[in-house]
């Protein structure tokens, strides 16, 4: 993933902090999940309500959020 973000000038969606500590030594700008869905909201995409839901599932089917962030995000 690394790899292919850094060929194209992109940023690496990635939430575990081994990858994105890989990521800064190499330059390569990471973002999480939840600010994948988030920006989704802020452009319009998704209206709070299907973010909301969107993070709920995710978490549903196994993916780990700190309580903290999910208070943040939601």
């Amino acid at each position: 993933m690394l790899a292919c973000a850094e060929a194209r000038g992109a940023t690496a969606v990635m939430d575990e902090a081994a990858g994105r500590s890989a990521a800064e030594v190499e330059g390569i700008g990471t973002r999480g999940t939840a600010y994948v869905v988030l920006s989704a909201v802020k452009r319009g995409d998704l209206s709070p309500e299907d973010g909301r839901e969107t993070i709920d599932a995710m978490i549903d089917r196994g993916w780990y959020v700190a309580p903290d962030l999910y208070t943040k995000v939601v």
